[in-house]
């Protein structure tokens, strides 16, 4: 089943999972299995989630989630040739989210104050490509820079290797 296909079956069924305020926090972000554990805690207080995904095509995905209608978190992957620096081609996008900062996740991967970007080998196609997994908060739920860091840093884990294997990348 498809990212789309999850993505509208969630959205109807109100979104099971944890509380994040009035509303129930989905296990899955933008049809990605990640547990609503590691998801609540990025989510601000409010009465409504809804997500909505806009793929740019089959390699690469592409969603937000909005609560009370105010876009909180932007989810993206791609699909990249092997040869890419995926670091260096997204350093100056990093650092405008604050400090980014190395971190072992993947291939290779940067956590910053108001998000994330993490990289991993793969065979998509019959060829040796690369999955980037990014993970951009739009509000800050957690205050506190080192917790939300953190949040970031668990959710990212859960999610670089799901997507992946969501967009066929193994």
């Amino acid at each position: 089943m498809g990212a789309a296909a999850i993505l509208a079956m969630l959205t109807a069924t109100a979104c099971t999972g944890s509380s994040g305020g009035d509303y129930a926090v989905p296990k899955a972000a933008c049809g990605v299995q990640v547990g609503s554990e590691l998801l609540s805690p990025l989510l601000p207080d409010g009465e409504k989630l809804t997500q909505r995904d806009y793929n740019f095509g089959p390699t690469q995905p592409r969603c937000e989630l909005k609560v009370d209608g105010n876009l909180v978190v932007h989810f993206s992957g791609d699909v990249v040739p092997a040869g890419t620096d995926v670091i260096a081609v997204n350093e100056r996008g990093m650092r405008g989210l604050g400090h980014p900062a190395a971190a072992n996740i993947g291939q290779d991967a940067r956590i910053a104050d108001r998000g994330a970007l993490a990289v991993d080998s793969c065979s998509y196609g019959g060829k040796q490509q690369k999955f980037v997994a990014e993970v951009e908060l739009k509000q800050q739920a957690i205050q506190d820079v080192s917790e939300r860091r953190g949040a970031l840093r668990s959710l990212l884990k859960a999610y670089l290797p799901a997507a992946m294997k969501d967009v066929g990348c193994s």
